[in-house]
């Protein structure tokens, strides 16, 4: 069994940015992560590789994970969103092999049914990498939104089914719990009215974006 059956199919994945909104999944550049703890072992406690990345992250892609209806102030409603931004590191999947025994063992798996609880698998998106890469759920960090938006970092959005395969991901990291993904919506509410009709999209695009479908 492999993708389409266990979680998308990599078609399903990737699209140039779209709407005036940020979504969940949204993936952006020039992250910055160099403030978080990157040693937590040493081979002098514990000569043996897990299965999370330490190795040090100073800028890089970042998927964006705060919920979408967490950020509500940009629907133009009348609710107050905060104004910050819970980002995960994306990183090439050779890069987390080469340090994670664990994860070598398991490659069949995090590539046909993305089981790797810490890991969402993405693969490559043209013009961007052109390589496997996996999203570290373990690993997030908080930035404004402005930082987001001056100068406009946004590269790519996710389809609907792999927003979709990012939620069942995060509920097995972080509530440990097993969520089928045709118990959740495919759309978000009122997805469709946020659709921009310009380019760019919004300000967290710019004019030289250049991340195509794929």
């Amino acid at each position: 069994m492999g993708p389409g059956e266990h979680r998308p199919h990599d078609e399903e994945y990737w699209q140039r940015p779209w709407a005036r909104a940020l979504f969940a999944g949204d993936l952006f550049e020039a992250i910055p992560f160099g403030d978080q703890p990157t040693v937590v072992y040493t081979a002098e406690h514990d000569d043996t590789q897990g299965k999370h990345f330490l190795g040090e992250v100073a800028f890089g892609y970042g998927l964006l994970v705060t919920p979408t209806c967490d950020m509500a102030e940009q629907h133009g409603t009348s609710l107050a969103a905060h104004p910050y931004r819970v980002l995960v590191p994306v990183l090439p999947l050779d890069l987390v092999v080469e340090q994670t025994a664990a994860i070598e063992k398991s490659l069949s798996l995090l590539r046909s049914r993305d089981a790797i609880t810490p890991y969402m698998y993405l693969p490559p998106l043209a013009g961007v990498f052109e390589s496997e890469q996996v999203a570290c759920l373990f690993r997030p960090t908080l930035v404004s939104d402005e930082l987001l938006r001056d100068p406009p970092r946004r590269v790519a959005q996710l389809r609907p089914p792999a927003r979709r395969q990012l939620k069942v991901k995060l509920a097995a990291y972080w509530g440990r719990a097993a969520v089928s993904p045709n118990d959740l919506p495919l759309h978000e509410r009122d997805e469709g009215k946020l659709a921009a009709d310009t380019w760019p999209p919004s300000v967290y695009d710019s004019q030289s974006a250049t991340a195509g479908d794929g």
